[in-house]
């Protein structure tokens, strides 16, 4: 009697890849264990069809299949990031007080790694995901994560079916923008990272949102879009400040690329704010304290962790969600500090 099909994301059993390619258990089981008997073609046919069929290995002892998991997966780009370091931190909180570990791993945005981590983490058999996904994330990394409980937090993909639990980006920076329009300033710079990622797509719209509203026209010498690391921050500052009207005012979309950019507004010996306004992105504890502060279009970290883990430990009980949880997607606020102070008379700044 012909077994029935597997659905996609369905745990998948050595019986499944020896259907598939009509070899016999003992065969397809050898290959992956790369007994020496098998032949190099077969193992070959063996770890595609595993692969395509997101097969993986059980390291755990059978009796404890049915045993819940009280791991919980983790993925994130860059936990240099401040953002996904206080993130992390407040979600390693939340789910020790639930009973639950988390087990981190650090994509590098990069869409490989991702992809065994992804494998990693369903061989350890993790009750459930939260991911900030890679921008090529690929869709055998969505079929590994379909069978579980994910929440995806700040970015999205549309490959992954999860809730998503992030900020009006486009709202937060068009508000940035609109504010250093009405300090005074008509060339305003962007440094961004790259639109492919839908956190730096909505970051740029919200951009021209901000223009549009002010009454500035859009131009794009005066945007900068790159890897988000303080290298592109440096690089992007010292390209803006050769031109011939270089800008006035800087807004930076991450932490990371107002480090390099810091860095490189120092090394030009430029002052904060008498040549150049700058605003940040988040708004990480150094912001405070760099000169007289870097004002800032602050995420409501905690807010979003505590979200984003309340929403998957309730998707680990089954059933529909409560109303309070589920896909979000919360307010940034402006912070202000020195670094937008507007300019008066002798080069004095004045108060906000």
């Amino acid at each position: 009697m012909a077994r029935a099909p597997r659905s996609r994301g369905a745990d998948v059993t050595i019986r499944d890849i020896a259907d598939e390619l009509g070899m016999s258990h003992a065969t397809v089981s050898r290959a992956l264990h790369d007994h020496a008997a098998i032949s190099a073609p077969t193992k070959a046919r063996v770890r595609e069809a595993a692969q395509r069929l997101g097969y993986i290995p059980n390291s755990g002892a059978r009796a404890l299949r049915q045993v819940q998991s009280r791991l919980i997966g983790v993925i994130f780009p860059d936990i240099e990031n401040d953002f996904y370091s206080a993130a992390m931190a407040r979600l390693s909180r939340a789910m020790r007080e639930a009973h639950y570990e988390l087990v981190l791993a650090v994509s590098h945005d990069d869409a490989g790694i991702e992809a065994q981590h992804v494998r990693s983490l369903r061989e350890a058999r993790v009750a459930g995901v939260i991911i900030a996904p890679s921008t090529h994330l690929n869709a055998a990394t969505a079929q590994l994560l379909a069978p579980l409980p994910v929440v995806q937090l700040l970015r999205c993909h549309p490959l992954l079916a999860g809730p998503v639990v992030g900020v009006d980006e486009q709202l937060g920076i068009a508000r940035g923008v609109v504010y250093l329009a009405s300090r005074g300033h008509r060339r305003i710079a962007y440094v961004g990272g790259p639109v492919a990622l839908s956190t730096g797509l909505d970051r740029l719209a919200g951009y021209r949102d901000g223009l549009h509203k002010a009454g500035i026209a859009f131009d794009e010498s005066r945007v900068m879009l790159g890897d988000p690391r303080p290298e592109f921050g440096q690089a992007a500052i010292e390209r803006l400040m050769q031109a011939d009207e270089p800008p006035t005012a800087v807004l930076f979309a991450g932490s990371q690329l107002a480090l390099g950019g810091l860095a490189a507004i120092r090394r030009l010996a430029l002052q904060v704010p008498g040549d150049l306004a700058v605003l940040g992105y988040h708004d990480p504890a150094w912001f405070a304290v760099w000169g007289s502060g870097i004002s800032a279009i602050r995420l409501p970290v905690d807010a979003l962790a505590t979200h984003a883990g309340a929403t998957l430990l309730a998707m680990l009980q089954g059933g529909p969600l409560p109303a309070e949880l589920g896909p979000a997607k919360l307010e940034p606020r402006l912070v202000l500090r020195g670094s937008t102070r507007t300019q008066g008379p002798y080069g004095m700044a004045t108060a906000d």
